[in-house]
């Protein structure tokens, strides 16, 4: 019992030196009023535009249809496309509105800019601007002086020739090269973009520093993601109908000779009643029904595939377009303020116990 006393005591001492210092603990207080102050007044706006989409997905397998013995017998295997295989689920798309090549595409899009005066692109914007508060553009220009210093004395530079990035006509290349300004615009927009995965409902959210451009930016960036999903769900679809098209062209071609070499011998066989015109004859025209046969089947397995095709198009419908915001969403100057009163008490109060244990130990 008297251990705890003890404990009691020594707690309500170790709080009362805490508050004897007032002055210490204003200091820190009103320290941080100040910096709350300068982050709050000094943070650029962001206006945030939102949209609702729904993702209706189609369950239908993409299996193709059975030929049988016809396909067989003219030295043809269909590929079986299986439903599962081309799976993108909705859990996946802040992965790809996250993507370097998906962020790319949005930054290079140009706006027009009424804070500026000019039409530029994000890029161009973000690398101009560089948002930020004073505290934090004066915490990064401090930590970027070492980087500054290495710079001045670097002499070593990349350098990419006209060969290596291709010029004319487009050249497909197995590797992207990301300027360092590229790499500063996507971290930007990366932290602007946000989308969330509500059951069947997508909720895109944008922010941008004007209302205007955060709306447009919001239906580019929707457009965008049902380009990607439409043609990654629909590229083996896609494939194994170009495939079966080149099969019908083929069937087509053989049905069409073993017709002429039907007609052929019947016109220079009138009147014959041979039996090896006869034997003949039977096999022209069996060759001529199983081309026909196999045509006949290849043709509506194109359309099955046609079919499968729109089947495997995902649908969306748009719930809610992305709307123009009325006024900023950030930043949020009493809840910035007030954080940063407490904090500045919560550190006045840390640094008072600091200095009251360094004081018991020194002695």
């Amino acid at each position: 019992m008297n251990d705890q006393s003890s404990m009691e005591m020594n707690y309500l001492d170790l709080i009362r030196k805490i508050f004897l210092n007032k002055r210490r603990l204003l200091l820190f207080t009103l320290s941080g009023l100040i910096i709350g102050i300068l982050i709050a007044f000094t943070s650029p706006k962001e206006y945030t535009s939102s949209s609702l989409v729904i993702l209706e997905e189609n369950n239908s397998g993409g299996q193709l249809g059975q030929m049988g013995a016809l396909v067989g017998l003219a030295g043809i295997s269909l590929p079986q496309m299986q439903g599962d295989q081309a799976v993108l689920s909705s859990e996946l798309f802040p992965d790809v509105i996250h993507s370097r090549d998906f962020l790319l595409g949005i930054m290079k899009e140009s706006f027009y800019f009424q804070t500026k005066g000019k039409e530029m692109t994000l890029e161009e914007y973000y690398m101009e601007e560089k948002p930020g508060n004073i505290v934090k553009k004066s915490i990064d220009f401090i930590f970027s002086i070492p980087a500054r210093i290495i710079g001045i004395f670097s002499s070593q530079e990349l350098v990419i020739s006209e060969d290596e990035v291709g010029t004319g006509e487009a050249v497909i290349t197995p590797y992207v090269f990301v300027s360092s300004s590229e790499i500063f615009a996507m971290g930007q927009l990366k932290a602007r973009i946000l989308i969330e995965d509500k059951m069947k409902l997508i909720e895109l959210k944008v922010s941008m520093p004007e209302a205007l451009i955060a709306a447009k930016v919001n239906a580019i960036v929707y457009e965008k993601l049902i380009d990607y999903v439409t043609n990654y769900k629909t590229a083996k679809q896609q494939v194994n109908l170009d495939f079966i098209e080149e099969r019908v062209k083929e069937a087509e071609n053989k049905f069409l000779q073993s017709q002429m070499k039907l007609a052929s011998f019947r016109d220079s066989n009138q009147g014959m009643v041979s039996r090896r015109a006869m034997t003949k004859e039977e096999q022209l025209q069996f060759e001529f029904n199983i081309a026909f046969n196999i045509y006949n089947s290849m043709e509506q397995e194109l359309e099955q595939a046609m079919i499968q095709l729109k089947k495997e198009t995902p649908i969306f419908t748009i719930m809610e377009k992305a709307s123009i915001p009325l006024g900023p969403s950030k930043p949020n100057k009493p809840l910035i303020i007030i954080f940063s009163l407490f904090l500045g008490f919560f550190v006045g109060i840390l640094f008072s116990i600091y200095r009251i244990l360094l004081s018991l130990y020194s002695k």
